[in-house]
């Protein structure tokens, strides 16, 4: 049923309608000679282009051309404009006489996500996922301060089966609310107070940065360090290596560690994509991962392959994708697990 209804939802989406030639592109990652580039995929991953001059807010544009209409654009609009006007209910709560005055600054917005996936392996054909992202931007704290809710506190596996996020029990998959505060707008350093992970309240400082030693070569690096009510002290560093070979072509290698005071072990995880970027409208997505624990010793507990393709040819903010993937789990004896995940994005917010 469900596979009868994504399919019905994809053929009202790609009904004919009037429409012209957009600047759109298939968003990129990150431009390896870009600091600020570089780490854009922390906050929305997976989007590609063949041109690397995008900022992180680029993610979000609608298409420069106007075109006629169709509903999902009305609905995309709307929730838009209601999301920005809470938000703007909420920035004025810390607005001053000065604020007030300053014609140039800039508006409160909210950013984000929602995804819908259907994830049919070996044995588990209705395995499904909702994902989402949010985040607010408040330019009365002078954008220093932002408010994120999200699925899932792992930022790095935004786009992960279900299936291979729960390895070693790390609860880490689940709904989280946070303030996150910056020194300054460009500081490598962000604190967070929140909850979540089963309903835990917690506080958070990161750092993160990238370094390039060429034009083609870079190393994004970040380090991380939480307490939680119940899980206690906890840490985590990554480092991920990357390669741009033409502006169609990048692979990067990631390798992350966490460390977990609640049982006194790490889990690590390394992972190697290639991303291609067909066109303007179409992004080809190799990638493996391993991860494991520490305990009772240094081994593998899955291997993850997929073949993932991306797809945004309707609108600029609107991505479809359909991955076949093998997985291989501890759990299940590394008996060899087949699937395909079929997922629709859409994106919605305004950069002002």
């Amino acid at each position: 049923m469900l596979c009868l209804t994504v399919v019905y939802c994809h053929l009202m989406l790609t009904a004919p309608f009037t429409t012209v030639p957009t600047d759109s592109t298939v968003k990129a990652t990150a431009n390896a000679t870009s600091v600020q580039e570089a780490y854009s995929h922390v906050d929305a991953p997976l989007h590609y282009a063949a041109s690397h001059n995008l900022d992180e807010d680029s993610v979000l544009h609608a298409s420069s051309l106007e075109h006629d209409e169709a509903w999902f654009d009305i609905w995309q609009r709307s929730f838009t404009d209601t999301m920005d006007f809470t938000v703007k209910q909420l920035d004025g709560l810390f607005e001053n006489s000065d604020a007030l005055a300053a014609s140039e600054r800039k508006e409160a917005r909210a950013e984000g996500r929602v995804q819908l996936a259907w994830e049919p392996r070996s044995g588990m054909l209705s395995d499904t996922d909702l994902r989402f992202r949010i985040r607010v931007r408040l330019p009365a704290l002078k954008e220093r301060v932002d408010l994120l809710l999200s699925d899932n506190e792992d930022e790095t596996q935004t786009n992960t089966i279900r299936a291979a996020r729960e390895t070693g029990n790390n609860n880490r998959d689940r709904t989280t609310i946070a303030l996150r505060f910056r020194p300054d707008q460009d500081s490598h350093y962000s604190f967070r107070i929140g909850a979540g992970r089963r309903d835990q309240l917690y506080g958070m400082a990161r750092y993160r940065d990238a370094f390039a030693f060429s034009k083609q070569w870079a190393m994004l690096y970040d380090a991380e360090l939480y307490y939680y009510t119940r899980d206690r002290l906890g840490a985590e560093f990554g480092a991920a290596f990357q390669y741009e070979i033409n502006k169609k072509h990048l692979v990067r290698q990631n390798n992350r560690f966490y460390f977990r005071d609640e049982t006194d072990d790490w889990l690590w995880r390394h992972e190697v994509h290639h991303l291609f970027s067909v066109d303007k409208h179409n992004a080809i997505i190799p990638h493996i991962m391993v991860e494991g624990l520490s305990q009772p010793n240094y081994r593998v507990e899955e291997v993850y392959a997929g073949f993932r393709w991306r797809n945004n040819t309707l609108r600029d903010w609107l991505f479809f994708e359909v991955e076949p993937f093998v997985l291989w789990l501890r759990e299940e004896d590394f008996k060899t697990s087949y699937g395909a995940a079929l997922r629709v994005e859409a994106y919605y917010g305004k950069s002002n």
